[in-house]
This record gives structure tokens, C-alpha cells and sequence, in this order.
């Protein structure tokens, strides 16, 4: 059972489902048969996408997620419903993948060679194209990746995942409604505007190349929090192009790689951040991944008043992070 739940006051949506519960832990104690890993392939639904080696065997799949959050629907709207106190809700509907990254058990987003993080990253667009469209009923498609417990990951193998949902986040809502209200005042994407001026300055840009730059935001949410920028106006992740996928693989495999020689033991949350399949705004929305390290537990403060404490300058992070780059490159 799967049901969507709005807060009367907030209007946030709110995910209820039971069946999480279910999935299988690798860290739990006792030993769980990896589902992902080569010749395991029975264990998983039957993939709905599939990259493979030269040789022919499988180099990315991409699976229906055998616990998902959302549950399949018909293509029409879910229809709406109330509780007995009048309260707003719907049926569960939407759909749930897991992109499973690589045929090695212990291999990382980080440790993966260039060539394999490009699969990783023309299987996220495939996938990201296919959700958007199969459905009209689903209005947004969430894609992110967990990597550690700190993360909330429950199976180590590397894996990212994939949803589409009938309704709206409400930080997408916050962050779209920025977004037009910058360019309603200024005429310009908000996004291109601070990219331009971190550029100039320097001082919080860690690694550019061609066509992406990442950067520590000037209000970075945690400790070696990065955003990977595309460094021209792209409005939704859906709109990338093969080039610039073969520049991101590189790009994203260097910061990384820096992250992870940093933190050694890196548990962080990424996130694809692009707005809703009906409500692309082609000035003033500006897609990006946003980088999350899990170094900190957010405590009161932060829960009670939704403003976050990070206890690290962005300045400092992107300076270590930069040295990182640097004593790594030949």
C-alpha cells in the first residue's frame, strides 16, 4: 500500500508506504544475496533499460525497484480522496527504478573509470527521458543517488535511483518559484548570473572544464557541500546533449575522486535538481547536481527553525578540494 499525503497547512506532499520497510539491508547482520551484482540478474524485476559491454554482457541496468516508494499506475491522473476529517490525499501511483552502476560489487561512483561513469550517465538521461514521458499523469521525475548508510543507502552496491511522481516537492516548488521571480526582476537566469560572478572570482570554484563547473556554494547546506554546474543555459536535464555527457563523465569523475581522497569514508547524498516536466521555464530555470556530504546530523536548532548550522566554510572546502585536483593531475 502506497499513499500520498498533504499537511493541511504546509500543502507538502508526504509519501506513505508500509512496504519500505521490507527492503533487504546489507548492513543489517545477517548476509543478504546482493540483487545487483552479475548473475544475480533473477533477483531483480525483469530491466527496463540496458547498457552493455563490447563483449556483450551488461554494463548498466536499469530495474523496476522490487520495494518502490510509488507503485505502477494505468496513465490517468490518480484520483483524489479524503480521510474522514476532510483531509487531502491520493493513491500511491508513480514509478520507481534502480540504475545499477556497474557489474563490480565494490566499486564506487568515484572509483569507476571515466568510460563507465559516461554509461552511468547516458542510462540516468535514457531513463530520465523514458519516466517523463511515459506517463502524463507524472509531473515530476526525482533522480539521486545514495552511497553510504550515513546516505541512507541499505545495499552497497553502486546504484542510483529514479522516480516519478504525480506531485511536486516542495522544495521544487520554492526552488522554481525562485527562479522566475530572479529573472521576472532582473531579466536573467539567476543561476547563469552566479555562475558568472564565482567564475570571475574564484575563490569558491573548484574544478572547470569545457562545459561544466562545480562549485562550493556561497551558502553551502553541510560540510563539502558542491553544485556541478553547465556552464551554458541549460533549463532541465532532460535537454542535455552526447557532448556534453562526454564532458560531465570526466568532470564528475574528478570531483569525486577529490571528494572521496578527502573524506576517505565519503557517505553523501547526489541529486539531480531540475524542474517539473510541466513547468519548464526555458530562461530562468538552469539545471545542476547538487552534492551532498553526510558529515553532520542535522539536531534541534536546525529542525525547529529549518535554518542549517554548517560548521565548515565553502571557501575552505573548495581551497582543500582545488589542492586535491591539482596533486592528482599528471
Amino acid at each position: 500500500m502506497s499513499e500520498l499525503r498533504q499537511d493541511p497547512i504546509t500543502r507538502d506532499w508526504v509519501i506513505i508506504n508500509p512496504e519500505r520497510a521490507k527492503r533487504p539491508h546489507d548492513g543489517a547482520g545477517a548476509a543478504v544475496r546482493c540483487p545487483f551484482c552479475a548473475g544475480n540478474e533473477a533477483l531483480t524485476p525483469a530491466a527496463t533499460d540496458v547498457i552493455e559491454e563490447p563483449a556483450g554482457t551488461w554494463s548498466v541496468r536499469a530495474v523496476p525497484n522490487a520495494f518502490p516508494a510509488l507503485l505502477p499506475g494505468q496513465g490517468t491522473s490518480p484520483a483524489e480522496r479524503s480521510s474522514p476529517e476532510g483531509w487531502r490525499s491520493l493513491p500511491g501511483v508513480g514509478q520507481h527504478e534502480v540504475i545499477v552502476e556497474s557489474r563490480d560489487h565494490g566499486a564506487t561512483l568515484a572509483s569507476l573509470s571515466v568510460t563507465q561513469v559516461r554509461r552511468v550517465l547516458e542510462m540516468y538521461l535514457r531513463r530520465f527521458r523514458a519516466l517523463a514521458a511515459a506517463d502524463g499523469a507524472m509531473r515530476q521525475v526525482v533522480l539521486f543517488r545514495n552511497q553510504g548508510v550515513r546516505a541512507g543507502t541499505s545495499l552497497s552496491h553502486p546504484h542510483s535511483q529514479i522516480v516519478a511522481t504525480p506531485v511536486v516537492s516542495p522544495e521544487t516548488r520554492a526552488r522554481v518559484a525562485g527562479e522566475i521571480a530572479y529573472y521576472d526582476a532582473n531579466g536573467q537566469c539567476g543561476l547563469c548570473t552566479v555562475l558568472q560572478r564565482e567564475l570571475a572570482s574564484g575563490v569558491r570554484l573548484i574544478h572547470r572544464s569545457e562545459r561544466f563547473a562545480t562549485l562550493a556554494p556561497f551558502a553551502s547546506r553541510v560540510p563539502f557541500h558542491v553544485q556541478v554546474i553547465p556552464i551554458e543555459h541549460r533549463p532541465a536535464f532532460a535537454e542535455v546533449e552526447p557532448a556534453e555527457l562526454d564532458d560531465l563523465a570526466g568532470h564528475l569523475h574528478t570531483v569525486l575522486g577529490a571528494l572521496s581522497a578527502q573524506l576517505v569514508e565519503l557517505h553523501y547524498n547526489l541529486v539531480v535538481v531540475t524542474p517539473p516536466n510541466d513547468q519548464v521555464h526555458q530562461h530562468a530555470n538552469h539545471w545542476f547536481i547538487d552534492v551532498l556530504p553526510r558529515l553532520t546530523t542535522p539536531a534541534g536548532f536546525e529542525l525547529g527553525s529549518r535554518i542549517v548550522v554548517n560548521p565548515q566554510t565553502p571557501e575552505r572546502a573548495a581551497e582543500m578540494l582545488r589542492s586535491r585536483i591539482a596533486s592528482s593531475t599528471p
